[in-house]
């Protein structure tokens, strides 16, 4: 390194007057900054006396460099840590196939519509995932056969391939949402290109919040808002952002709604929530976090379709009104959790307009339905919405940890957000003219979620994504029409991707013995879910790995386990 340019970095300037100073001589090195040359004396000690207090050992700074250089990686020891673990995940991917969907290694009965034989005795099945939690330090109190504790975290490291082998007994100790026969709650996927996209983010690993860091993070960022907010019908003065999930972008839309309606906290305990009995329950949570825990929250019936009723929404409004009671929010779902269910929002729209009321809607699960055409009908009057809230992590099979919130008037979501940078900033080039991500919601030093939504689309196109998604309508209704016809079965016409279907006339106990005879052998993972009193059994077609043949196998097991229940004959029963 030449001194007189190293003396020319104002950053090395102090630096370089100590050791000019007291006549060191520098040591010859290659290293490519100037953060990594170093210096030594010509005493034994090679201490540098800074001032008469300070003493400064250089060969304890040499050692400290040593270890720290650990961590920057060569081309060829990340190309075998690269190869190491994809070889963990082409194998835990091969077992998706072959394995209980909530990760109990059994082999199926049936696997793609044929029959696999299995020896009796030969394998078991763990005694189920809802074990109770017992505290902050353990994750459940009971340990199947096959968990095992992490890998500890130690003063020296270990081998990438202990490393590997660690991490991978997760496949073996987890709800693989990614397997074709897991059809519970709403299953998140993730492709390859996503995984990638999550790679290079964190290589990279830029800061994506704000222009002057990366202005082309940015512009990832906001391509992806934009995109959404066309397919809903918003106008190009909309805002957004990604996020960490549905709920977080819930309560981003709900914090804008609550400083544009409820200005004052002293009237936040006389403010109204209308949700419907169907509403995800994390809208209601969010409340607690924005500090509006004393909030009235009305928990509006469902119709026979299980739509928010309109009419019982408007007379609990106006009896609040005349209550002197503030109504500010009222959420609309388009895909229901339980029930795939839409609400109609052109109507809770002129609700909410008639009182000056805020209209979120929540699209989390069946949001990205708007890109087929069969459904689209289904979102008429969201683009009113002053807010929606959609999961890339359910219809666009992004990694969990993926959500997305869109406000239709920008400026309301920049104004409930905007960053005011500490003094440690204050050279930062900025414009007022640039809408930074950080601008839009509370998240700072996010992780650079664009990659993992935005490498898939350009990769497999939009068409891709609209086919799987209709393809899973169409095993719904699929699912729907040859349950329909099978004796002892009540089944509800789905409106998505979601069926629900019980035995009519028994008790709850019988039809949660129908749930065990048909998920025993482990090839399906479904659950159950109550509406309007009623137990179903559940069964949600989304994973983008479900195909027909794996719906037929879950049909014969349906009618298999009807026959062993042996139910005395009735007429076929459809009604929903």
């Amino acid at each position: 390194m030449d001194v007189t340019n190293f003396s020319s970095q104002p950053h090395w300037r102090h630096c370089y007057r100590n050791i000019c100073t007291d006549n060191f001589v520098e040591r010859k090195h290659s290293f490519p900054s100037p953060f990594t040359t170093s210096f030594k004396t010509h005493s034994r000690t090679k201490k540098i006396t800074m001032s008469s207090e300070v003493v400064f050992n250089l060969e304890y700074l040499t050692r400290l460099e040593e270890s720290a250089r650990t961590l920057e990686s060569t081309p060829q020891q990340r190309s075998e840590m690269m190869f190491k673990a994809q070889r963990e995940v082409d194998a835990y991917l091969e077992q998706l196939s072959l394995d209980h969907p909530t990760g109990w290694v059994i082999p199926p009965k049936e696997t793609q519509g044929q029959d696999k034989l299995v020896q009796p005795g030969q394998y078991q099945v763990q005694s189920g995932p809802n074990q109770v939690q017992s505290g902050p330090d353990q994750v459940q109190s009971g340990r199947g056969p096959h968990e095992t504790e992490p890998l500890p975290i130690q003063e020296n490291g270990v081998s990438i391939d202990e490393v590997l082998r660690d991490f991978s007994r997760i496949g073996n100790e987890m709800e693989r949402e990614g397997h074709p026969g897991h059809m519970a709650y709403v299953p998140g996927n993730s492709t390859a290109p996503a995984a990638i996209g999550d790679f290079l983010a964190a290589s990279f690993n830029p800061y994506s919040l704000n222009v002057a860091s990366c202005r082309r993070a940015v512009k990832m960022q906001q391509m992806i808002v934009q995109w959404v907010g066309r397919l809903f019908g918003y106008p190009s003065a909309c805002a957004g952002n990604l996020t960490s999930g549905g709920t977080v972008a819930t309560m981003v839309a709900m914090t804008t709604a609550r400083d544009h309606k409820v200005p004052r906290s002293k009237d936040y305990s006389r403010s109204v929530l209308y949700l419907s009995e169907l509403t995800h329950d994390g809208v209601a949570k969010c409340l607690s976090t924005l500090g509006m825990r004393e909030a009235v929250v009305r928990k509006v019936p469902v119709d026979d379709k299980y739509r928010m009723d309109v009419n019982i929404l408007r007379k609990f409004i106006e009896n609040d009104v005349q209550n002197n009671l503030l109504p500010f929010l009222v959420v609309a779902t388009t895909g229901t959790t339980d029930v795939g269910s839409v609400d109609p929002v052109p109507a809770i729209r002129a609700v909410a307009t008639q009182y000056n009321m805020w209209l979120h809607v929540d699209a989390c699960y069946g949001g990205f339905f708007v890109l087929c055409n069969s459904a689209k009908h289904l979102f008429e009057g969201v683009e009113t919405a002053d807010s929606i809230a959609v999961d890339p992590h359910k219809g666009l099979y992004a990694p969990f940890g993926t959500g997305l919130v869109l406000v239709r008037n920008g400026t309301l979501l920049r104004n409930s957000n905007t960053r005011q940078h500490g003094n440690y900033m204050q050279d930062q080039l900025t414009n007022p003219e640039d809408w930074n991500p950080e601008d839009l919601t509370f998240e700072q030093s996010a992780h650079f979620r664009a990659p993992r939504v935005l490498l898939p689309l350009q990769l497999y196109g939009v068409a891709t994504f609209r086919d799987a998604l209709q393809e899973k309508l169409e095993l719904a209704k699929y699912l729907y029409l040859r349950l329909k016809g099978q004796a002892h079965i009540q089944v509800v016409e789905p409106v998505l991707s979601t069926v629900l279907f019980r035995i009519p006339g028994v008790s709850d106990n019988t039809n949660r013995a129908l749930l065990r005879e048909i998920t025993t052998d482990g090839r399906f993972f479904i659950t159950t879910t109550t509406v309007k009193g009623v137990l179903y059994l559940r069964v949600i077609i989304f994973c983008y790995r479900t195909h027909r043949q794996d719906v037929d196998v879950f049909i014969n097991k349906v009618k298999d386990a009807v026959v062993k229940m042996e139910l005395p004959e009735v007429e076929f029963c459809h009604a929903g």
